[in-house]
């Protein structure tokens, strides 16, 4: 998480130091409870959300237009995960993750890095 915070945010502020992104992080786990979730966004008014894995954006019940980006994987000739970043009816980027983070080190960093890079900046 430490690392695609800090990519999703130099993105919004280059300058920025890794304190002051880990610093406008927060991890939440609703446990697949929509009304968890709508409370963490109205208490935080996130500006970007990232759904790490396909039952927590399920769960969510929420509706985003969205460009799709799959992810190959290195070691399964053919398999794909798919991601995606999209912005919704407030202007705040909404993502899901094309693989949980804890994965991160079975997967290319490159290929994770080009899928962080592809999300938009937050509108307003």
């Amino acid at each position: 998480m430490r690392r695609w915070s800090i990519e999703l945010l130099r993105a919004e502020g280059p300058g920025w130091t890794t304190a002051e992104c880990l610093a406008l992080t927060t991890l939440v786990h609703t446990g697949g409870a929509a009304a968890q979730l709508e409370l963490a966004r109205t208490t935080c008014r996130p500006r970007l959300t990232v759904f790490l894995d396909e039952p927590a954006w399920s769960a969510a019940d929420l509706e985003v237009p969205s460009s799709r980006l799959a992810i190959p994987d290195p070691h399964r000739p053919g398999q794909v995960y798919e991601g995606w970043w999209g912005t919704d009816a407030e202007g705040g980027v909404v993502g899901k993750a094309p693989q949980h983070p804890t994965m991160h080190r079975l997967y290319r960093t490159d290929d994770l890095t080009h899928w962080l890079r592809h999300a938009p900046h937050p509108r307003g």
